[in-house]
């Protein structure tokens, strides 16, 4: 097994607490969102971007009440990565730049890697969810468009 990354343990225990707070948990979402928008990645850093955009669309999920089919290990360790993330002070301060984002890369890569099977079975739920939101809205439309045909003659009984 590998080796989490130095100073995650800590945010473990935090984010353990934290899951069980919405209104803290949308905080640290927006914050992580908000983070995230600022940056711009190339690369290994685009990857693990989108990797970071995943985690948190799994929360937002879960916390939203849409998304339950995951274990609470897994939960924790998602707010654990996006704290880890938020805070500005984790490992290696943002501040320094380019390295203060290594370690925020190194635990993502790691979270990801841990729980890629409840990842997989995420995205195989949102890839369901747009595809039923499309057929919806694609049968919607037809009924719309269904509703400005003319009327037929022949269906009036008034004769």
């Amino acid at each position: 097994m590998v080796k989490p990354p130095r100073g995650f343990g800590r945010f473990l225990l935090r984010a353990a607490r934290l899951l069980k707070n919405p209104v803290l948990l949308r905080q640290v979402l927006a914050r992580a969102s908000s983070k995230l928008g600022r940056r711009e990645g190339s690369g290994a850093l685009r990857e693990v971007k989108e990797q970071l955009l995943r985690l948190i669309a799994l929360l937002k999920a879960y916390v939203s009440g849409d998304y339950r089919n995951v274990s609470t290990q897994t939960m924790v360790i998602v707010v654990a990565a996006i704290a880890y993330f938020v805070v500005p002070f984790d490992g290696v301060p943002d501040f320094l730049f380019g390295w203060g984002l290594v370690d925020d890369a190194a635990v993502i890569t790691y979270v990801v890697a841990q729980i890629s099977g409840e990842l997989e079975a995420f995205a195989r739920w949102q890839d369901a969810q747009r595809e039923q939101a499309a057929s919806s809205g694609a049968s919607a439309n037809a009924q719309g468009e269904d509703d400005k045909l003319p009327s037929d003659p022949s269906d009036d009984d008034d004769g």
